[in-house]
């Protein structure tokens, strides 16, 4: 009978990893450039600190009671939608000529302010075939008050002494940042 014998010479080998340490350099760059990544953006606007006590004093009071919501649409035009204390309210305004009803809206607006001069917050959320520069069109309808009209009057969360702002909704919270 033959004797087996382990031959040491065959027991080791090198392994070149150059080509494979070539694949993954000129991979991860390529990975990381397709990545897409989402980018949230907060403006902060200046506003009268006054007023900025009492919007942080009223988003905190009415953080579960009063809440505003504004839906956007092309093709059904604005939805408000008003939650205070567990008591939903609708108000639609449709499309004006196909169009979105801009007047109507700030119209709406400064009467829902009146009615609710302590909330600051509205929370708006447009389809995503609204273009941007009808979101901001929005946007500018229901933050401020346009010129010559009267402007608002709220207490001071301080004092309790009563202040004239030009601002409607100056805290708008986009609700479906990232399209859910």
């Amino acid at each position: 009978m033959r004797n087996l014998k382990t031959r040491t010479d065959d027991s080791t080998f090198e392994l070149n990893l150059a080509p494979m340490l070539d694949i993954i350099v000129s991979i991860v760059p390529m990975l990381l450039m397709s990545i897409a990544f989402v980018h949230v953006t907060t403006i902060d606007t200046p506003i009268p600190q006054v007023v900025e006590k009492a919007i942080a004093a009223a988003n905190e009071k009415n953080k579960d009671q009063i809440q505003v919501l504004l839906s956007v649409s092309n093709t059904a035009g604005f939805k408000i939608v008003i939650n205070d204390k567990g008591q939903s309210t609708e108000h639609l305004l449709s499309l004006k000529e196909n169009k979105l009803d801009l007047d109507g809206l700030y119209k709406e607006i400064v009467s829902l302010k009146k009615t609710y001069p302590d909330v600051f917050r509205m929370e708006l959320n447009p389809e995503e075939s609204v273009p941007l520069n009808e979101i901001v069109s929005v946007l500018d309808q229901v933050r401020t008050i346009k010129a010559g009209d009267p402007k608002m009057t709220f207490k001071d969360v301080e004092t309790g002494k009563p202040i004239e702002t030009n601002l409607l909704f100056p805290d708008v919270v986009f609700g479906n940042v990232t399209g859910g």
